[in-house]
């Protein structure tokens, strides 16, 4: 209940207990609960007294508290309100400090020896510190968690950026792969049956010209049979001219079902001037179908033991397609005049992998270059044409299946890194969330702390009204003690029916 203070001032005054539902003598004004009030009325003596002031009264002298349990509450409330921010060690003493050693809060008695404090010559600060301390250390972690949400969202974006850059890239070559498979069906099914016609020509030539042959065998054995001898030289001259008149076979060529030439030109300028310094080599690189990367390589003044200035050329494939597949090549070396027909070049048959090369040490002696009209004057260059293809359509269906696994291959591979990226993306949105319910974990206990350092601020002022309220309230319980006490006094010096006119008019007073 209440404190002492006001224990004493409204117990009852004969069994000294807080009553539940107390009465108030109207002569003395002091406090007696029902029970007592029975007891004195229970006895059958006439004149009944009060116990305080000795005056005799009847039951209606006592009259009923109505106020005096919710002012009793209120009383108590507010001194357990005064109670909150207590010690824990030292419960007069308010809390106001903080212990950086122990990270708890404490009292200013906490720190002394004599009151047998347990944080003597600790590491303290006041409360007010240590809570703007543990707001702004919880804000720097809000504002790292941020910077990596920040992070992770960007690299969320990359990362979706190259999945979409990676399906895109697939996509683009499965349709390259698609058209290109297509368009080499159509030029191996016209090639083919454009062979398969021309064979099927020859097939019917060859059988005339076998027909032929046959009657004219027949016809000769029939006229060697049925001739005599001097009949026989006389048709031998026209069996003879017969033979001869007979269609030669053709020969049937088995270098069939070739592709068009892939070509290229490369201009050597100053070549005068550049070939003076023997064993530098010019490069020219030149990206052909399917994704291949070639090289030709010129010496225009090559030294070694075999030879001496002379032109060497080298064709070499970079990168491509990793399995041997053999092609046909030519370097052409142009003449000046632009003919044609004078032109200068060397053929070669070889089977290339990435980082093979082939070609001729000795491809034109340097000091007939000028000779022979090879070099334009007025420019000082030569000019070089080289032709490639595949050897043959088997090749070259060996080149399609290759560059078509190649391209599954790198399908696959895109699809791996898809997915692997598609892995990393989930594991950041995982991060992400998680760093997102954090920073929301970090400003709801940030708003907490703001709101409990606020609230601290406010009970330290209703604290300190209330203070001011409960000294008040002291004040007016000390005058109204001495009031009654003075009418106790009055009332030993008067008349008890001048007591009860007193009380009446002092009743009237307080009325109006």
């Amino acid at each position: 209940m209440a404190s002492d203070n006001y224990d004493q001032t409204f117990e009852c005054m004969v069994c000294l207990e807080s009553p539940t539902e107390s009465l108030m003598c109207r002569f003395c004004s002091k406090f007696i609960c029902v029970s007592c009030v029975n007891r004195i009325f229970e006895n059958s003596e006439n004149d009944k007294k009060c116990p305080h002031c000795r005056v005799p009264v009847h039951r209606d002298d006592f009259t009923r508290v109505c106020w005096l349990q919710d002012h009793l509450k209120w009383v108590d409330d507010q001194m357990k309100l005064a109670t909150t921010n207590k010690c824990p060690e030292h419960e007069r003493v308010e809390i106001s400090i903080f212990c950086l050693t122990c990270s708890v809060p404490i009292c200013a008695h906490c720190l002394l020896s004599i009151f047998h404090g347990k944080h003597v010559q600790h590491d303290c600060c006041s409360l007010e510190d240590a809570n703007n301390r543990i707001v702004s250390e919880v804000q720097s972690h809000i504002d790292r968690a941020r910077q990596a949400l920040d992070k992770g969202q960007n690299d969320l974006r990359k990362t979706q950026k190259s999945i979409d850059g990676i399906h895109q890239r697939k996509a683009q070559l499965l349709a390259k792969l698609s058209d290109m498979v297509t368009a080499i069906q159509v030029k191996i099914d016209e090639e083919i049956d454009e062979q398969l016609q021309k064979f099927e020509d020859k097939r019917k030539i060859f059988i005339g010209q076998i027909n032929q042959h046959n009657e004219m065998i027949t016809m000769a054995e029939n006229e060697i049979k049925s001739k005599s001898k001097s009949e026989l030289i006389d048709v031998k001259k026209e069996l003879l001219s017969k033979f001869t008149a007979l269609p030669s076979f053709s020969i049937c060529n088995d270098s069939f079902l070739v592709l068009p030439w892939q070509t290229a030109e490369f201009v050597f300028y100053n070549f005068t001037k550049r070939n003076s310094s023997s064993g530098k080599s010019v490069l020219q690189k030149y990206n052909l179908d399917y994704d291949q990367t070639w090289s030709l390589i010129i010496y225009p003044n090559n030294f070694n033991y075999k030879h001496q200035h002379v032109l060497s050329i080298f064709l070499k494939l970079d990168s491509g397609i990793p399995q041997p597949i053999e092609y046909t090549f030519i370097i052409e070396l142009l003449h000046s005049s632009g003919d044609a027909s004078r032109k200068y070049s060397m053929e070669r048959t070889h089977s290339f992998q990435p980082g093979l090369r082939s070609g001729w040490e000795s491809f034109y002696q340097v000091n007939c270059l000028k000779s022979d009209g090879f070099i334009w004057q007025n420019e000082d260059q030569i000019k070089f044409r080289f032709k490639i293809r595949t050897a043959t359509i088997l090749e070259q269906i060996k080149l399609l299946e290759s560059h078509a696994h190649q391209m599954k291959d790198n399908a696959r591979d895109a699809d791996d890194v898809a997915a692997r990226l598609q892995g990393e993306k989930k594991k950041i949105e995982l991060k992400v969330t998680e760093q997102r319910k954090q920073i929301e974990q970090m400003k709801r206990k940030e708003s907490e702390l703001k709101e409990s350092l606020a609230n601290k601020k406010k009970d330290n002022e209703f604290i300190a009204d209330e203070r001011s309220q409960l000294k008040a309230l002291k004040r007016d319980n000390e005058c109204l003690t001495k009031k009654l006490n003075n009418f106790v006094e009055a009332k030993k010096r008067h008349h008890p029916e001048d007591l009860r006119n007193g009380v009446k008019q002092q009743k009237k007073s307080r009325h109006y």
